[in-house]
């Protein structure tokens, strides 16, 4: 017999704005940690005591709690009291923790958490049916603000490395030295030093930033924002199928533990593969949020596309490892419904915002996200995608590009398969044109920058044919250029509606417009 639960699911809201309310790295490990130690499954397990066990069913994700409790068929036992006193206790646990950040709590009743999940939970949060838990509201409109986070009024005055600030109680809270959280293994950073075995990242943005090359300039960062493609489409599969099918049901109570696993490895695999940590035998990024399908961190700037590309094309190796018999049995039960169309493994995608080191880091986090959304909307959340963003050359603005297929960056992430490089990592021809791309000097990349967007591509190319570096540009022009063939002129050449470099709606060889790929070749070196 299958036996019904209550389960009860609990979340930060917000959670990497909240974690970076405050400028400096030292109060974002501190909240981090703060987060990971009021989350951990022990200390969720002691305030729930007699009321609910730990959801063994759901995986982990920094500032997500999941717990259940059997559903009684009793007459006059009403579940939603019981989750009402089981809210009210882990909101006061979380809010004596983590004074300024915002939780919602959400429940449903079934047999197995996946079909909760997506037919209870998921509706009942994109509805706004969820109990919220605010921060307090100032009651002296006069009081001092907060010297730290400009946020919520200070409490109380409190030293700190520069001196001594008037702070907030959520200030208070991440004030404390660095020794205390860096190392603490529930934290991403702590975790993750467990994991690969190197020392610490540097204290600071300034630090973290110095770790780049002098030819890089050692003063910028890469905000880098990852979350899954098709996940929920997945998972709402297994828990419809799973009903009639004993595998299936087997599966569902390991599946999310499994895929929060590999995201957790996937990270550590390729912060393990940066130039960087080869070079300074030392973690040469700062995860911030880690966990289920979602990431982010910051690390040298001159680092981040190959991070990108790594993580990702790893996510995708062992997501397709963990889903691959669990996809294959549920396409072939949907295989006469040609309604309900052939699944594919889930993928991610990313956002990478560059920006100096100085700049503030709620608002990277924010561009962060919003060019995560631009990617995953450009292709309907249907493959591994990036967008991007370089704060300093092109402003806060949204990218004039659209969003890449990763395919097109890395092989690993398409079905087909690349060329060697010459390190022995497989490559595309993307890639390889976009290096060669960056052997042409900086300064005449911009002026090549500056003339495909005043004028267009044609003009571009005839600057870069006059001074030699043509066949550097040509794999990112839909024709072989001007010794070669006519390059389209007017209307035919580019679209007022289309993205710059498409032509017409025609892609280059590369599948990377002119302007995207001299954009993309600023960080691309170390890439």
């Amino acid at each position: 017999m299958t036996v019904r639960h209550v389960y009860v699911d609990f979340g930060a809201v917000r959670i990497q704005q909240y974690l970076t309310r405050t400028p400096g790295l030292r109060g974002h490990r501190a909240a981090s940690n703060s987060l990971a130690r009021a989350t951990a499954e022990a200390a969720i397990a002691r305030v729930a005591e007699g009321l609910a066990e730990i959801n063994p069913e759901a995986g982990t994700a920094d500032g997500v709690i999941s717990l259940r409790m059997p559903a009684t068929e009793t007459a006059g036992d009403d579940p939603a009291e019981r989750v009402r006193r089981l809210q009210d206790r882990v909101f006061a646990h979380l809010r004596s923790v983590l004074p300024g950040a915002e939780f919602h709590s959400v429940w449903g009743e079934g047999e197995s958490y996946l079909a909760v999940h997506a037919h209870v939970l998921q509706p009942r949060l994109r509805r706004g049916r969820v109990r919220h838990d605010l921060p307090p509201v100032a009651e002296f409109p006069l009081a001092v603000p907060c010297r730290m986070c400009h946020i919520d009024p200070a409490v109380g005055s409190e030293p700190v490395p520069d001196g001594k600030l008037a702070l907030c109680l959520d200030c208070s809270m991440r004030n404390v030295p660095r020794s205390q959280t860096v190392a603490d293994p529930l934290t991403p950073e702590g975790q993750l030093l467990r994991e690969i075995g190197l020392k610490p990242a540097p204290e600071d943005f300034a630090g973290l930033a110095a770790l780049g090359s002098s030819e890089s300039g050692g003063n910028h960062l890469a905000t880098v924002a990852v979350d899954g493609n098709a996940f929920g489409a997945f998972f709402t599969a297994l828990a419809d199928e799973s009903a009639g099918d004993a595998r299936l049901r087997g599966a569902k109570a390991t599946i999310s533990a499994a895929l929060s696993a590999a995201t957790r490895s996937a990270l550590a695999h390729a912060a393990l593969e940066l130039p960087l940590t080869v070079e300074h035998e030392r973690l040469c990024l700062v995860p911030h949020v880690v966990g289920g399908d979602d990431v982010l961190v910051s690390l040298p700037a001159e680092q981040a596309w190959r991070f990108t590309l790594t993580f990702l094309a790893e996510f995708t190796r062992l997501v397709r490892q963990e889903t691959g018999e669990v996809l294959d049995r549920l396409n072939r039960l949907r295989r006469n419904r040609p309604e309900q169309p052939e699944l594919e493994a889930p993928t991610a995608s990313a956002g990478i915002v560059f920006a100096h080191a100085s700049h503030p880091m709620n608002l990277l986090v924010e561009s962060a996200g919003q060019r995560l959304s631009e990617a995953k909307r450009a292709f309907g959340g249907r493959m591994a995608s990036v967008q991007w963003l370089d704060i300093t050359a092109d402003g806060p603005e949204p990218p004039a590009h659209p969003p890449l297929a990763l395919s097109v960056l890395h092989p690993s992430t398409a079905s087909a398969g690349g060329t060697g490089g010459g390190d022995g990592r497989a490559v595309t021809g993307a890639a390889e044109a976009l290096s060669r791309l960056t052997v042409v000097p900086a300064s005449h990349r911009a002026r090549l920058t500056e003339a495909v967007r005043a004028h267009g591509p044609l003009t571009a190319a005839a600057l870069a044919d006059r001074v030699g570096h043509l066949p550097a540009i040509q794999p990112f022009l839909p024709l072989p250029g001007p010794l070669n063939g006519p390059f389209p002129s007017g209307a035919e050449a580019q679209s007022d509606t289309e993205p710059p470099g498409s032509f017409g709606g025609k892609l280059p060889v590369s599948g990377i417009g002119l302007e995207a790929a001299l954009n993309l070749a600023r960080w691309w070196p170390c890439a």
